[in-house]
């Protein structure tokens, strides 16, 4: 009974973990995109100034 118990515990804490990977991943993908918005926007702005 106990085995089943601890068996349940340990594959629940591996889909936890499971989870918690999935949503690092998603979140550096969603870092490098952020970082490459501010690089265009700052390229924008860059031009717009020489324009001025």
């Amino acid at each position: 009974m106990a085995d089943d118990i601890n068996n349940h515990v340990l594959e629940y804490l591996r889909a936890v973990r499971a989870d918690m990977r999935d949503m690092r991943d998603i979140l550096r993908e969603q870092g490098s995109r952020l970082t490459r918005i501010e690089v265009g926007l700052a390229g924008l702005r860059r031009d717009q100034a020489a324009d001025a």
